[in-house]
C-alpha cells in the first residue's frame, strides 16, 4: 500500500536545490582547520591507546597564565617620573594673583576713615602670609612634590625612577613631598598669620588654593616612557612553557587526565590544528564529504519513512529552514560573540517539530542537527549527551500536553535535566559543587528560560507554513465553535452522526499510531456541508423524504454537493487545510450507491453516466482521513441493522471496508493489511458496545 517515491517532479527539483544550498552553506561556514582526532576532558580517563609525541612541539601557556603574567608585569613595574619645572612658577603666579586681588579690594576699602585701622591690619596679615608662602613654596618645590598614579598609590609604590638630564635614578618615594604634606605646611602658615581674621569669602578662597586638589605636582608620571617599557616587557613574554620531545609519552591508556596532561594535549591540538593555507583544499574536501553524507542520510530517511513530507513544498521548506536557522544561530553565536553556545535553546527545536510531526521524525531531525552544531561545541561528546537527553525530556513532557501552561512545567524539567547532567559530568571530573559549577549552569538556565518562546513560535509556524498544532485542534474541537454550533442547530441529526463518527475514528487512529486529535476534529467537521441543505439527508428528516419527488440523478447531485458546500463553509470559518482535508476526502471517489443502484434497476439495459453518481474526490491520503472514510460509512450502516449480533456487526464492518479497499479508495494511503484488520476489529467492538443488548423488563400480569 505504501508509496516510497516522490511523485511531484517539481518538488523533487526543489529538494535537490535545498540539498545543494544546505550542504554549501554548512561547508562555507565550517571552520577551515584540521580537526583534532582525540576527545578528552580533565578529570576523565584517557580512552585511547597510549599517546606518544610524533614530533617536537611546544607546551603553550594558557590564556589565563598569560593574563596573569601580564598583570604581574604591570604590578611589579617601577614607573618613571620626570620634573615639571613650570609647576612652581605656575602655582606661585596663581597665589600671587589671588592675594593681589584681595589686597586691591582691601586698599579700596581703606579710604573710608571709620574702618581704616581694621583694614590696615588685614592688609599686613595678608602680606605676611604671602612672604611666608614664597619661602615654603620654594622649599617644597625644590625638593619635589610627587603625584602618584592611582594604580601606584593603591599598590603602595615605594620606589620610582626619577628621570633627570637624560638619566634615570632609582629613588625612594619618601625623598619627595606629597601634595598633602605641602598643603599641611601652607595651612600652618595660614593659622600662624591668622588669616581667619579676613572676610569669610576670602578665607574660603585661600583655603581652596592651599588644598591638595588645587596644588600642582612637579614630579609627574612619564606616561609615554612607561607605556613603551610596559609594552616591551609584555611583548617579550614567552607563550611557551616548555617543549615536548618526539617519542615522549604524553598520556598512557586508562590514566586520568590531569591539569598538566590537559595542558600538553591542548598544546598539541593547537600545534596540529593551525590554519594550513597550502592544504585548505583538502580540509574543504573532507568537510564536503562528511556533510554530503550526513544530508544524504537525512534525505534517504525521509524517502523511506516519511515520504509524504518530501511531496510538499511547504513541509520540505519547513524542515530545511528549521535546520538551517539552528545551524546559523550556533555559527553566529560561536563566531561573533563571547557567549557559550549553551545559551541557545536547543530543545526548542525538537519541540517545534514534534508539535506538528511524529516523534521519530522530530527526534531524528534533532539528532541530525546536533551532529552538525556539535562541531562548534568545546566538548562535543558532552554536548551531544546533554542536549540529546534534554531534548528527549522536553519532548516526553509535552507528548500529551493539552494545555498551553504545560510549557512552564517543561521549562523546569529541562533545567532539572541540565542540572543533573552537568553535576554528573562535574563529579566525574573531580570538580564537585562550587562557584565554577554555578557559572557553568548559567547558560543552561538562560536556554531553559528561552524555551518559553515555544508558544509564540508555534503560532508563527502555523501561519507561515499552514501547519496545525494540537492546541489549535483542541480549540476547534469545542462544540461551542460557531461552525459546530450552527451544525447542531441546522442539522441536529448530522451533528449526532458526526459525534459518533468522531468517537469511532479517534479510537481506531489512536490504536494505529496516527494523530487522534486531528482525526477527532476532522470527524466533527467532515459533514459540515450539510448545513446548507440539511433536509436532503435522512438523518435530519422527520417523516418527509424530499427525494421521493426527485429523480435519482438529481438526488445524487444534491447529496454529492455537501462536499463542495463543506469546503466553502470551511473557508468561511478559516478552518485549517488539515481539517478541510477530511471534508474533501471522506467520500473519496466513491458512488452514491443507493441512487446509483436505484437508477440501474429502474433503467435496465441502459448505461448510466457514472459522473452523475460519483463524488469528485480526492481519495484519502493519510491514515487519519482513510479511517474517517471507514468510520463514516460504518456508523451510517450500523443504524440500518435489524439484528445487532456480533456476527452481523463484524460482517457489516468487514464488507464496508473491503468494498472501499476493492474500490481503490485507499490507494493513496500508506496503510498495511495488518492495520486494516486491526481497524475492523476495533470498529466491530465499538459498534457492539454502542448497540449492546439490553434486558427486557417484565410486566405484571393483569391477574396479579
Amino acid at each position: 500500500m505504501s508509496k516510497r517515491k516522490i511523485e511531484n517532479k517539481g518538488v523533487f527539483i526543489y529538494l535537490v536545490i535545498l540539498f545543494v544550498i544546505s550542504v554549501s552553506l554548512v561547508v562555507f561556514i565550517f571552520p577551515r582547520k584540521e580537526q583534532f582526532q582525540y576527545s578528552y576532558e580533565p578529570g576523565t580517563p584517557w580512552l585511547y591507546e597510549s599517546l606518544v609525541a610524533e614530533t617536537d612541539f611546544p607546551i603553550y601557556k594558557t590564556e589565563d597564565e598569560i593574563a596573569l603574567e601580564k598583570d604581574s608585569v604591570v604590578k611589579n613595574f617601577i614607573p618613571h617620573y620626570i620634573k615639571d619645572s613650570s609647576a612652581i612658577e605656575k602655582y606661585k603666579y596663581l597665589m600671587q594673583t589671588k592675594i593681589e586681588e584681595i589686597l586691591d579690594s582691601l586698599k579700596t576699602r581703606s579710604n573710608k576713615i571709620f574702618i581704616l585701622s581694621t583694614t590696615r591690619k588685614q592688609i599686613n596679615t595678608l602680606e605676611n602670609f604671602y612672604k611666608e608662602f614664597e619661602t615654603v613654596n620654594a622649599t617644597y618645590y625644590n625638593r619635589g612634590i610627587i603625584e602618584l598614579s592611582e594604580f601606584d598609590y593603591n599598590n603602595k609604590l615605594e620606589q620610582v625612577y626619577f628621570d633627570k638630564n637624560g638619566t634615570s635614578e632609582l629613588t625612594s618615594v619618601n625623598n619627595f613631598y606629597t601634595k598633602s604634606e605641602f598643603s599641611k605646611a601652607l595651612l600652618d602658615i595660614y593659622d600662624k598669620c591668622m588669616l581667619e581674621t579676613l572676610d569669610s569669602v576670602w578665607c574660603v578662597e585661600i583655603q581652596n588654593f592651599i588644598s591638595p586638589d588645587y596644588i600642582p605636582a612637579n614630579i609627574v608620571y612619564n606616561q609615554e616612557l612607561n607605556e613603551k617599557e610596559i609594552n616591551e616587557e609584555i611583548d617579550n613574554l614567552s607563550p611557551i612553557l616548555g617543549v615536548i620531545q618526539a617519542g615522549q609519552v604524553i598520556v598512557r591508556k586508562g590514566n586520568i587526565i590531569g591539569d598538566y596532561e590537559c595542558k600538553v594535549l591542548n598544546s598539541m591540538q593547537n600545534y596540529m590544528t593551525k590554519d594550513l593555507q597550502h592544504n585548505t583544499w583538502s580540509v574543504s574536501l573532507g568537510i564536503l564529504l562528511v556533510f554530503v553524507l550526513l544530508f544524504s542520510v537525512l534525505f534517504v530517511y525521509f524517502l523511506n519513512f516519511s515520504c509524504e513530507i518530501m511531496n510538499s513544498f511547504k513541509t520540505s521548506s519547513f524542515f530545511s529552514i528549521q535546520i538551517l536557522i539552528m545551524i546559523l544561530t550556533v555559527y553566529l553565536v560561536f563566531q561573533f560573540t563571547d557567549f557559550s553556545i549553551n545559551n541557545i535553546p536547543f530543545v526548542l527545536f525538537p519541540l517545534l517539530i514534534f508539535t506538528f510531526y511524529k516523534f521519530r521524525v522530530s527526534f531524528f531531525v534533532y539528532l541530525f542537527t546536533l551532529f552538525i552544531v556539535g562541531f562548534f561545541a568545546p566538548s562535543q561528546f558532552e554536548f551531544l549527551i546533554i542536549q540529546t537527553l534534554a531534548g528527549l525530556a522536553a519532548m516526553f513532557s509535552l507528548r500529551k500536553s493539552q494545555k498551553r501552561q504545560h510549557i512552564f512545567v517543561t521549562v523546569l524539567i529541562v533545567f532539572g535535566v541540565y542540572v543533573v547532567l552537568n553535576l554528573g559530568f562535574s563529579l566525574m571530573k573531580g570538580k564537585g559543587l562550587g562557584l565554577e559549577f554555578i557559572n557553568e549552569l548559567k547558560p543552561f538556565a538562560v536556554s531553559s528560560f528561552l524555551v518559553l518562546l515555544y508558544l509564540p513560535f508555534v503560532y508563527i509556524l502555523e501561519k507561515a507554513f499552514g501547519l496545525v498544532s494540537d492546541y489549535t485542534l483542541l480549540e476547534l474541537s469545542d462544540i461551542n465553535h460557531p461552525a459546530l454550533r450552527l451544525l447542531s442547530e441546522q442539522a441536529p441529526g448530522t451533528f449526532q452522526h458526526s459525534m459518533q463518527v468522531s468517537n469511532l475514528a479517534e479510537s481506531v487512529v489512536n490504536a494505529l499510531g496516527g494523530n487522534s486529535i486531528l482525526t477527532r476534529v476532522g470527524a466533527l467537521y467532515h459533514d459540515i456541508g450539510k448545513i446548507s441543505h440539511a433536509e436532503n439527508f435522512i438523518e435530519n428528516q422527520s417523516g418527509v423524504n424530499i427525494h421521493n419527488e426527485l429523480d435519482f440523478e438529481e438526488s445524487a447531485t444534491k447529496i454529492i454537493s455537501h462536499v463542495k458546500e463543506g469546503m466553502l463553509i470551511a473557508k468561511k470559518y478559516n478552518l485549517p487545510s488539515q481539517v478541510a482535508d477530511f471534508i474533501e476526502t471522506h467520500h473519496g471517489t466513491s458512488l452514491t450507491k443507493y441512487f446509483y443502484v436505484s437508477w440501474v434497476n429502474a433503467n435496465p439495459g441502459l448505461e448510466p453516466n457514472m459522473l452523475n453518481f460519483k463524488y469528485p474526490g480526492p481519495k484519502p491520503h493519510s491514515i487519519e482521513t482513510a479511517v474517517l472514510m471507514m468510520a463514516d460509512a460504518i456508523e451510517a450502516a450500523s443504524r440500518t441493522l435489524q439484528d445487532y449480533t456480533v456476527e452481523n456487526i463484524q460482517n457489516t464492518v468487514s464488507n464496508i471496508i473491503d468494498s472501499q479497499l476493492n474500490d481503490g479508495q485507499f490507494n493513496e494511503v500508506s496503510i498495511t493489511l495488518e492495520q486494516i484488520t486491526k481497524a475492523k476489529k476495533i470498529f466491530a467492538e465499538k459498534i457492539k458496545n454502542i448497540y449492546h443488548a439490553r434486558i427486557v423488563y417484565p410486566e405484571i400480569n393483569s391477574k396479579n
